[in-house]
């Protein structure tokens, strides 16, 4: 019998190139990348253009029907968009590509979600500190009572950046789940099993339910890298409004934003010796 080669990617690689990203080996991408799922409810045109439109020096690295995946510059930061299919499943392999093929180590999701509090309205930005791991996929790789915690290198820059936009943002726990109807308290022709799921989650505190942020979160921590989540409030269930694309655009800018002083606080860090940074490092 074989013996399996458990530091490699299995399958799915031929001539040093991944089928299913179309990244090759050896590519050095840099150390940031956004993930942003192909969502109507968010863009207009596939998520990683809409993204790329407000950064300069873009060029294609590739693009199929599962993945597209562009680099560019935002101020001094080289950054990788990678837009992908919806949930975890779509997630995992982006991410883990990202990290074996080019070398990438800072994820950020820019995306839409859905409140369920009152005190929450479409268009606002909610920057994650932590998700709830309501979904199937992270729990194949560890534990259900392993944390989804955010990285605090990449959440503070967000909050930094919302705050010089002026723009309306929360900072919290996101719920990350897989099914967008029964699974969000929607009954499917009067089928619902579970009536008390929204109030559950709303009384925990939770700011926006969304598919892919704990996927991030949890393989970032798993793997040594960082994980972070942006996403505009694009449908309420407490108002019953629907805001197609609202928001969208704070959200990309204060991503973009956050990632570029990300990057000055990264050269800090190095510069000062330090492994985390603090303000003590500049």
């Amino acid at each position: 019998m074989s013996k399996i080669n458990r530091n490699e990617p299995p399958l799915f690689e031929v001539d040093g190139k991944a089928v299913l990203t179309g990244l090759r080996r050896g590519d050095k991408l840099g150390r940031y990348a956004i993930l942003a799922v192909r969502d109507p409810l968010g863009f207009s045109k596939d998520a990683a253009d809409v993204i790329a439109d407000s950064m300069t020096n873009v060029r294609e690295i590739t693009r199929n029907s599962m993945f597209t995946v562009l680099s560019g510059c935002y101020q001094d930061a080289q950054i990788i968009v990678c837009s992908t299919g919806s949930g975890g499943a779509d997630t995992e392999i982006a991410m883990v590509d990202l990290m074996q093929y080019g070398g990438v180590d800072t994820f950020l999701r820019i995306g839409t979600s859905g409140t369920q509090r009152p005190d929450l309205n479409v268009g606002d930005i909610v920057i994650t500190s932590g998700a709830v791991r309501d979904e199937g996929l992270t729990k194949e790789y560890i534990d259900a009572c392993y944390p989804a915690i955010a990285s605090y290198e990449l959440m503070l820059p967000m909050i930094e950046s919302a705050q010089a936009r002026s723009l309306r943002y929360h900072v919290g726990i996101t719920r990350s789940n897989d099914a967008i109807y029964c699974g969000q308290g929607r009954p499917v022709m009067g089928y619902l099993p579970n009536e008390g799921v929204v109030e559950h989650w709303v009384n925990a505190g939770v700011l926006n339910v969304e598919r892919e942020t704990a996927a991030i979160l949890t393989l970032a921590q798993l793997f040594h890298a960082r994980g972070g989540s942006i996403c505009t409030v694009c449908n309420s269930s407490i108002t019953q409004k629907v805001g197609v694309s609202q928001g969208i655009d704070d959200a990309i800018a204060v991503g973009l934003g956050g990632l570029a002083l990300l990057a000055r606080r990264d050269a800090e860090k190095e510069k000062a010796g330090q492994k985390w940074w603090s303000p003590h490092c500049g």
